[in-house]
């Protein structure tokens, strides 16, 4: 029997429009009804994912940055796992001189590169395409989250700790030589969330291990916990919860990971999610 839900946000909980959906509301508060508890677990800060869900007056646990925090329905902050301060800030130095366009989350905001979206641009030149996955990102969140540095140096000085760093490029060959230099030093959990990003964590983060120690904390078996998402920074979720569950936009080597496929996010595929376990209300 389920006794939690776990929902990965963009590109499963939100439509295209970045928007939880009114057949998507109903379901959540359907499965509240029948005793399910339920927490959003994103790649997305915490303050990001209690944002979204005020506005759709919905109160849940959350899993943030992938893992590195947990908070409670309340706030209340459960658990949390930050980067090493000096070599987070080795990493930002380096990506930004190579100009890796990049987002810090910290426990306040996310700090971007003030000439990164320039450094896309060039990119975008000299591969001759025409996309935007910094426009996509900066869009997801809302502006005040954000704060521009043109130093590392300005980074250092806020006394911040550090959850993850996020990088970006439309380059693949660039990207891959970045990501390839910090899974060589075994010292982060590196997981992409997205086409043409990879994030930079501390070691063991994962939403698996979140999701694992919030059933824990309410006491609830794995094998009574439901897990949804769309990408491979899902899958650790995939391999704790008793029941996996792939989005219809999934790549097809997720959907092959998990127990049940549903519909898209376009096509309120976590409701049709949550009614084909639990019921039709």
């Amino acid at each position: 029997m389920i006794k939690l839900i776990a929902l990965d946000m963009d590109g499963t909980l939100l439509n295209h429009e970045r928007e939880i959906s009114w057949e998507n509301l109903r379901a959540l508060r359907f499965a509240r009804s029948k005793g399910v508890t339920l927490t959003i677990a994103s790649g997305r800060a915490f303050f990001d994912v209690q944002s979204k869900m005020k506005d759709v007056d919905m109160d849940t646990h959350v899993i943030g940055t992938n893992g590195a925090t947990i908070h409670s329905a309340d706030g209340k902050l459960l658990g949390a796992d930050f980067l090493d301060r000096t070599k987070a800030l080795e990493i930002v130095a380096e990506l930004a001189k190579q100009k890796y366009y990049m987002g810090v989350y910290t426990e306040q905001n996310i700090y971007v590169p003030e000439d990164g979206t320039k450094w896309l641009y060039e990119e975008l030149e000299r591969l001759n395409i025409h996309e935007d996955r910094s426009v996509g990102f900066q869009g997801a969140t809302r502006d005040d989250f954000y704060r521009f540095f043109s130093d590392w140096r300005e980074i250092e000085k806020t006394g911040a700790d550090f959850y993850k760093v996020i990088v970006f490029s439309y380059d693949d060959a660039k990207l891959k030589k970045a990501r390839d230099v910090y899974e060589a030093q075994h010292h982060y959990s590196i997981v992409t969330s997205g086409t043409g990003n990879f994030e930079i964590m501390p070691p063991n983060v994962s939403k698996g291990n979140a999701l694992d120690h919030l059933a824990h904390y309410l006491g609830i078996p794995l094998s009574d916990v439901m897990a949804v998402g769309d990408n491979y920074n899902d899958l650790s979720m995939f391999d704790v919860a008793g029941l996996s569950v792939a989005m219809g936009n999934a790549d097809d080597a997720i959907k092959e990971k998990c127990d049940l496929v549903t519909t898209r996010c376009e096509e309120d595929g976590v409701a049709h999610a949550i009614y084909q376990v639990l019921g039709n209300p």
